[in-house]
């Protein structure tokens, strides 16, 4: 069984980013939402054509990147993650166990 993405550090940090920083009529918003909140799984929120068209968009721009704005968007997403991670015992730390 592979482990879903959407539970990996990084990958949760980049779902609270965009849901806290995108609005209700942006869909990576709604996407974002829609995971964090348990509607839907990752893939099953892909699935969604309103999201699968942004996240195709991205996907494009992202290739059309230089290797300087891939290695700045690299450097910005550790950040994102490293500031991301709950301290064990705090109120973000939710159903995940940390020792």
């Amino acid at each position: 069984m592979h482990p879903d993405i959407a539970e990996q550090p990084l990958a949760r940090a980049v779902l609270r980013h965009l849901a806290a920083n995108r609005d209700a009529e942006d869909p990576l918003g709604s996407f974002a939402r829609t995971v964090i909140a348990g509607e839907a799984t990752l893939r099953a929120a892909a699935d969604f054509r309103w999201h699968s068209e942004a996240l195709a968009e991205v996907a494009a721009d992202a290739e059309r990147m230089t290797a300087e704005e891939r290695a700045g968007y690299e450097v910005a997403a550790g950040r994102l993650g490293a500031i991301d991670e709950p301290a064990a015992g705090s109120p973000r730390a939710g159903n995940e166990e940390r020792e």
